[in-house]
């Protein structure tokens, strides 16, 4: 499946999240091992907001 994820002009309810809630998400997400879509988008937003994800790691 060849997908790209194109920002809306809206904030995502991913957008609306804090650092720390976001933070979260993605470490779940990574532990869960979801979609690697899924992750990506959360990297995308996390890189909007100059924070390094493996911060936490």
């Amino acid at each position: 499946m060849n997908y790209h994820f194109t920002p809306s002009p809206r904030p995502s309810s991913l957008e609306m999240l804090t650092n720390e809630q976001l933070l979260n998400i993605y470490e779940l997400a990574v532990q869960a091992k979801a979609s690697p879509e899924f992750i990506e988008i959360i990297e995308d937003v996390l890189s909007k907001r100059s924070l390094e994800h493996s911060e936490r790691f």
